[in-house]
Formats: structure tokens, C-alpha cells, sequence
């Protein structure tokens, strides 16, 4: 009975393998599932302190005041993702995003309060501090600041819990 089990199971198997591809030695590839599955951004947008806003073409310039609607601007964007990401708010001095400031951070997905799009109101101070709504904390970014006007990019920078991978994007933006 025991070798009757057996060779039901070898055949069902050898049954199945052939079916997938795996027979007729040929070679079973199994993919990592995180490979195909890494976060895609497909849209950052900013709406400045003069209500530009990055999604309509041919915008002009951004620029945050501190003294406009209280330093308030918002971001925005849109992610291609079928599982949890990270997304960052960040800014630097220069358009590479090695050594800027993060902003603020926070996990999307299902069931999350930003799944395959978000948005947050951040804020701009006079004393050279920024921040998101949902943060515990002001990020100290005068060291960025060589002289008011100062240009600066902001940043949005997307990235798998599952991997190392992230992608970003950036605006240039005038902080007067």
C-alpha cells in the first residue's frame, strides 16, 4: 500500500512539474517575489507659498515664505506599489540627495492612511525650521542656509521595507 502511495505521489508530481515547465529538463526558476514587486513613483507634486503648483506644465518658479499662510506648502504624490514603501520628504543644497535633511517619514500601503498616493501640509519658519503635520519634531535646517534667498531641493524619495531600493524625485525651490 505504502509503494502504491509512493509512486502516486512521484507521478502526481512529475504531473505537476511538466505542467509549470519544469519537466523535459528544462530549469525551474524561482524568482525572489521582492524583485518584481519595488515601489514606483509616479508623480511628486508641490504647491508653494504663491499657490504654484508643479502639476500643471509650465509652472514658474517655487518659492516657501515663512510669511505666507503661515510658511504652510504642500506635497503630494503618487506611488505604483503592491506592497508597503516608505516615502521621505527631504532637502539639501544641491540636487543630489547623499547628505540632505529628512524631513519627515512615513510608511504607506494598504490599510495605511496613504496607500498608493499621500499628501502632507508642512510648514516653513522664519527661524529656519521645517516640519510635516503628523511629526513630533522641527528639523533644523539653517545649515543649509548661506543667504536669504537661498535656492534649496526638496526631495521626495520612495523606498522598499523589503529591500535597499529607493527612487526620488526633486523640486528646486527659493526659500526667501
Amino acid at each position: 500500500m505504502i509503494k502504491m502511495l509512493s509512486a502516486a505521489l512521484v507521478f502526481i508530481l512529475s504531473i505537476s512539474l511538466s505542467a509549470c515547465g519544469g519537466g523535459g529538463g528544462g530549469t525551474v526558476v524561482v524568482e525572489d517575489p521582492h524583485d518584481n514587486f519595488v515601489p514606483e513613483l509616479r508623480a511628486f507634486d508641490i504647491i508653494d507659498s504663491y499657490d504654484v503648483d508643479t502639476a500643471n506644465p509650465n509652472h514658474p518658479p517655487l518659492a516657501l515664505s515663512p510669511y505666507l499662510y503661515d510658511g504652510l506648502y504642500e506635497i503630494f504624490w503618487d506611488v505604483d506599489s503592491l506592497e508597503d514603501y516608505r516615502v521621505t520628504l527631504r532637502i539639501n543644497d544641491r540636487t543630489n540627495i547623499a547628505g540632505s535633511l529628512p524631513i519627515y517619514t512615513q510608511t504607506c500601503g494598504a490599510g495605511r492612511p496613504c496607500d498608493q498616493a499621500g499628501g502632507w501640509v508642512c510648514e516653513y519658519t522664519n527661524d529656519f525650521y521645517m516640519s510635516c503635520e503628523g511629526s513630533s519634531r522641527e528639523v533644523d535646517i539653517y545649515s543649509l542656509i548661506n543667504k536669504v534667498p537661498q535656492k534649496v531641493y526638496l526631495f521626495i524619495e520612495i523606498c522598499d521595507i523589503n529591500s535597499n531600493y529607493c527612487e526620488y524625485d526633486y523640486y528646486p525651490v527659493t526659500l526667501e
